[in-house]
């Protein structure tokens, strides 16, 4: 993924994954409804998208290990920008000061590098702040540490614009921090396909190829806008042709990753 939504469990990543995309990450008042990232494709206006990956909720010790810690750190570490998301209203009783360093903690533990990733604060659930001053402690902490923050809340909407096209300018200005502990490798083109194609002992055609899996687990199957998109990179890779080189007939079952079609000329 470009984007990584960063932060506690409950502090609304998932929240917002739905909101900007046609992902459908479930979404529960219960801690670690995420257990998996979850990815979901941002539209922006011109014709504009990224890539934004819901990983699940940090814990204390993550860097360590506990829980699914080291799991949950190596998918950050494959993003370029972080969304550090806050929960600033503070109603299960979580400060988002404290909740900010602890996470930058458990990172630093980890890696120099993963620390000195690129990060904006996304402070959220403004809408239920009332009397409370934490977004002008967190503002005020954040304007002194040089970190952006933006107030907004993912089940409206508010603040989601504003962010977003911040974000878009950090991927723009992105550049790849070279990593000095490996040497350089040179890699010599084979002519490796793309895909493959197998059958299974059910008589279902199985395509294989990280590509083709990636689009399918970045697809929601029940919006009509992701089915389309599914569709024209379907006939853009000339799947059909494969299957067809392969012996397919109509009725048969195509499966790829965790789904299954029933293919039709």
């Amino acid at each position: 993924a470009d984007v990584g939504l960063l932060g506690y469990p409950s502090v609304g990543k998932s929240s917002i994954l739905r909101k900007v995309s046609a992902a459908q990450p479930e979404v529960a008042t219960y801690h670690f409804t995420t257990l998996n990232p979850i990815l979901g494709v941002v539209n922006l206006p011109d014709h504009r998208s990224f890539v934004m990956a819901d990983i699940p909720g940090l814990i204390d010790g993550a860097s360590e290990g506990v829980g699914l810690g080291h799991d949950f750190l190596r998918h950050i570490e494959r993003t370029k920008i972080l969304i550090h998301v806050v929960d600033v209203s503070g109603i299960e009783g979580r400060d988002p000061i404290e909740d900010y360093e602890k996470i930058n903690a458990e990172l630093a533990k980890y890696s120099e590098k993963l620390a000195r990733k690129r990060q904006v604060v996304a402070a959220n659930k403004i809408d239920l702040l009332g009397d409370s001053d934490n977004l002008e402690r967190l503002m005020d902490y954040m304007t002194a540490h040089g970190v952006e923050v933006y107030p907004i809340c993912a089940m409206t909407g508010e603040g989601m614009d504003k962010l977003l096209e911040r974000v878009w300018t950090m991927l723009e200005e992105y550049v790849e921090e070279p990593d000095e502990t490996t040497e350089e490798v040179v890699y010599k083109a084979q002519n490796k396909p793309d895909f493959e194609v197998k059958r299974d002992d059910d008589g279902a055609f199985v395509i294989t190829g990280a590509r083709i899996e990636n689009l399918v687990a970045m697809t929601n199957f029940d919006d009509d806008q992701s089915l389309r998109r599914f569709q024209r990179i379907w006939r853009y890779m000339e799947l059909d042709k494969l299957l067809q080189e392969h012996g397919i007939q109509d009725g048969n079952t195509v499966r790829i990753y965790s789904m299954e079609f029933e293919y039709h000329k």
